[in-house]
Parts: structure tokens; C-alpha cells; sequence
């Protein structure tokens, strides 16, 4: 008998140890979820005086990819964020607490690993070691404010069935997002913004099929958005390549209930800003990738494309 997907959940905690799973601390409701088991198989190809190339298939070393993505909750967004801007600072003496993510550039430079639980009709699968590649967000003037993201992980291991929870804080319509291009408040029609960091698994021959580590690298962001071309301004700067910055943002709620999400990224260049002429009004699609600065950068201090403030009741030390 099919199983019903409906009935799947998603969670997620910060681990201890590297690699070591640990069960679900919060779960997040999500709209796309893909999970790639990734089964290494290696061949015997030793030649027995036969027309033959493989005689034998023998287990390799594992691995797992996820692939996943919902709406922006305040207070859920943040394990995915702290994974690819681990530099994290949580000010306030009560809700609504402030988390500021930025790049991570002392010690090892590495964001928290994490467990990422699937607990479906089958059973309760737990991904550990996971470190993002990907975390892109996406609005438009319809629906909700969307989050997708791409993942690395130490292979599957099951558990226990547990007894999942879910957030209070309500998703926001898009109609709350607010965009600035240089400190100017813009109409934008749709946009996306996008943080990749380089993400490779370290193998080698230790005993077992899991990764030594999962390890991350350097961190960029790039994004686009439509605008209405209304004036000349976008289309020179990009002509002139002037550097300028890029803020998406939104805030609901009051007193402790206030939530919201910025990402601010004080220097971006416009690698696309041509007009369109396909409707009945001139637009302006823009390209920009963001460039490493002092001013987005942390505690960590260095540099950083993007700073992200994160406002919602989650207590210090909850991601990190």
C-alpha cells in the first residue's frame, strides 16, 4: 500500500559532535523535501578469462545530499542560516532577541553541524554531519516569502519514532518585503538572493564509509531582481559599475512577538541591467553579485558579502 508524503516531518538540531546524530530540537514545516542517498558502489573488474568487464560489486563509501525549501518562519530560518554565516552574535536581555549572522573568519572557520531529521509513514531517517552549500530566498507579489537550500550529509542512520512540534511564528506575505538599492526604498516586482559557500566531503581509508569531515569554504552571494524602470538611475550605475548596497527585509509582530528577517549586504555590482520591453511598461531585470566588506562583517571581524539580522524568541546559544 502507498504511504502517504502529507504525513512526512522535517527537524533539525545542532550536533556535539561532528557526524554524531542527535534528535530533532525544532521542526520546520516545508514544502519541497529530496533526499540523495549517495551509495558508492565500487566494481571488481579483474579479468577471469572471460568476455566479461565486472565480476563482483562491493560496497563503497556514503554519503547523503538534501535538497529542501519552505516559507521564511522567523524563528526556524535561523538553522539554516547559521550554516552558511556562522559567525553569530544574539543580543537582547528578552524577547524579541536579535541573532546577527555574518561570515565566520577565526578558528576553523566552520559553521555548526547539524542533524536533519525525516520522520515519515516508513520510519525516522537522521542525516548528521550536514553543512549547507546553498541558501537562496525568494519573493515575488504573490504568496510567501520562500527559502530553498542545498545540503551535504553523513549517510542515513535511523531512530526512534519521535513526537514532532511546530512553530507559532506565522509566515510572511510577500507584500511585507521591503527592498533598498542604495539606501533608497525600491518597488521590486520579484527578486532572489542567494548564498553559496563551497562545501567538499574529506574522505580517505579510516575504518568507515562516513566522510572524515564535511568541510566548507569560501562563501558568495549573488541575486537578481525586476524592476520598474521608472527613471535612468539603475541602468547607469550599472554602465558605471557603481558600488552600491542591497537590503531585503521585513519585521511583523509586536513586543515579544516582533519577528523578522534582514539581509543586508552593504556592497553589490549590477552584473545585468538591461531594459525590457516586453510589456506594456519598460522593466529593468538586474543581476548583482556582493562583494566582501568590513562593514557586514562580524565579531570575527575580516571581511563579509552579506550580514543577516534574524529578530524573533529564540534564545541565545538555540543555533550555535
Amino acid at each position: 500500500m502507498p504511504k502517504p508524503s502529507h504525513l512526512s516531518v522535517l527537524g533539525v538540531a545542532k550536533e556535539v559532535t561532528p557526524g554524531t546524530a542527535v534528535a530533532a530540537a525544532k521542526w520546520i514545516p516545508f514544502k519541497t523535501l529530496t533526499p540523495k542517498d549517495d551509495v558508492n558502489l565500487i566494481q571488481d573488474q579483474g579479468m577471469r578469462g572471460s568476455a566479461v568487464d565486472v565480476y563482483g560489486m562491493y560496497a563503497g563509501q556514503k554519503g547523503a545530499e538534501l535538497d529542501l525549501g519552505g516559507d521564511v518562519y522567523a524563528d526556524t530560518i535561523g538553522w539554516p542560516l547559521v550554516s552558511v554565516l556562522p559567525d553569530l552574535t544574539t543580543t537582547g536581555a528578552s524577547a524579541p532577541f536579535s541573532h546577527a549572522m555574518s561570515t565566520l573568519n577565526t578558528g576553523d572557520t566552520q559553521p555548526p553541524s547539524q542533524t536533519w531529521t525525516i520522520f515519515d509513514p516508513l520510519g525516522t531517517w537522521q542525516y548528521a554531519g550536514a553543512q549547507f552549500s546553498e541558501l537562496g530566498f525568494k519573493w515575488n507579489a504573490d504568496g510567501l516569502f520562500e527559502w530553498s537550500a542545498k545540503a551535504m550529509s553523513w549517510a542515513y542512520t535511523t531512530t526512534t519514532t519521535p513526537t514532532p512540534s511546530f512553530t507559532s511564528v506565522p509566515p510572511v506575505a510577500n507584500w511585507n518585503i521591503v527592498v533598498n538599492i542604495g539606501g533608497t526604498p525600491t518597488f521590486v516586482q520579484d527578486g532572489e538572493l542567494t548564498i553559496k559557500r563551497n562545501v567538499t566531503a574529506i574522505r580517505g581509508a579510516a575504518g568507515t564509509q562516513n566522510p572524515y569531515r564535511i568541510w566548507t569554504g569560501d562563501i558568495s552571494v549573488e541575486g537578481k531582481a525586476t524592476l520598474v524602470m521608472e527613471a535612468a538611475t539603475q541602468r547607469t550605475n550599472f554602465q558605471s559599475a557603481t558600488i552600491q548596497s542591497f537590503d531585503v527585509s521585513y519585521t511583523q509582530g509586536a513586543g515579544a512577538s516582533q519577528n523578522g528577517l534582514q539581509l543586508h549586504c552593504s556592497q553589490v555590482a549590477f552584473t545585468e541591467g538591461t531594459p525590457s520591453y516586453g510589456k506594456e511598461y519598460i522593466e529593468l531585470p538586474i543581476s548583482f553579485t556582493a562583494i566582501a566588506n568590513t562593514t557586514d562583517a562580524g565579531t570575527s571581524a575580516g571581511y563579509s558579502p552579506i550580514k543577516a539580522t534574524l529578530t524573533n524568541a529564540v534564545t541565545s546559544g538555540t543555533y550555535k
